[in-house]
């Protein structure tokens, strides 16, 4: 078995089918099917079940699938840290993020870094569901609340962040503004799906509102804010994104939920300029808008 098969496996388990999964690799389906042959005779198993519907994973399959992630990670690791050795500052930097952190703070404030750093890559990990950090093998890693670093991370406290919920002006002119955390139970709420209602901001909701039903749940806060900009009911919301697009406050009395934010740095990069450079850039971002520690 060899890194290639593996990479091949995990694009059919991610197309269900050999056609796209040749597509992505930019490869035949003939050669999809060949590269899956080949892996599931290395190992003596079937690992999908094959109809005409498509390829799904068999319980082997399944096994396998969490494995060559991991595998992917760590290839992929290997060939940012070793590309170009002689180029200190050319390569890939790898981020781990919040989803709205990343794609509302630090994407939009790349232009200037690019204009600077031309050199530098970045591949984005950017969802609301975390990567656990012993399968993480980003080079850096954001998040809200104090994780274990473990043993291939150093972490420090970068800033911190107010979370309160917000509405559109069209809705509170339409619905009218809830006075205190009772009033909640006439408005919509917005809020996180059931697999994700552990996390602290769905907590705090919960709270807040005495335990009300949401009207509308998602799996992202992307999909909220969307939500709340459309008018169509109220969402807990990180206030640097809310406030400069004009959604208004919503009982600004009550204490806001504040979230600190966290900075891991994988060990393997210690000695990387094009990291420290990254690690700069993202400490400017954050004291730019107000977020960073004093």
């Amino acid at each position: 078995m060899n890194w290639d098969d593996l990479r091949f496996f995990i694009a059919v388990a991610n197309a269900s089918n050999i056609t796209d999964a040749g597509q992505a690799l930019k490869v035949s389906a003939a050669t999809v099917s060949r590269k899956i042959q080949m892996l599931e005779q290395a190992l003596h198993t079937p690992l999908f079940l094959k109809t005409t519907q498509g390829y799904f994973l068999t319980e082997a399959g399944r096994d396998l699938l969490p494995m060559a992630l991991e595998a992917q990670e760590r290839f992929g690791q290997m060939e940012r840290q070793l590309a170009r050795p002689g180029a200190r500052m050319a390569g890939v930097v790898r981020i781990d993020c919040p989803e709205l952190m990343g794609s509302h703070l630090l994407i939009p404030a790349l232009a200037a870094f690019r204009a600077g750093h031309p050199e530098i890559r970045f591949d984005f990990v950017n969802a609301a569901r975390s990567v656990k950090l012993t399968q993480s093998h980003s080079d850096l890693v954001l998040r809200l609340h104090r994780p274990e670093a473990g043993s291939n991370f150093t972490l420090r406290k970068v800033g911190a962040l107010t979370q309160a919920l917000f509405c559109s002006p069209a809705y509170a002119q339409a619905q009218g503004c809830p006075q205190a955390p009772e009033d909640l139970a006439r408005h919509g709420l917005i809020g996180w799906n059931q697999a994700l209602e552990h996390m602290p901001l769905a907590r705090w909701l919960d709270r807040l509102s005495g335990g009300q039903p949401l009207w509308m749940s998602t799996a992202n806060l992307q999909a909220q804010l969307q939500a709340v900009q459309a008018g169509l009911g109220i969402a807990a919301l990180p206030a640097y994104i809310a406030e400069p697009l004009g959604l208004c406050r919503v009982l600004p009395d009550v204490p806001a939920h504040r979230a600190d934010i966290w900075l891991l740095r994988n060990l393997a990069t210690q000695g990387q300029e094009r990291v420290e450079q990254v690690v700069q850039f993202i400490d400017r971002v954050l004291r730019q808008h107000g977020l960073q520690d004093h």
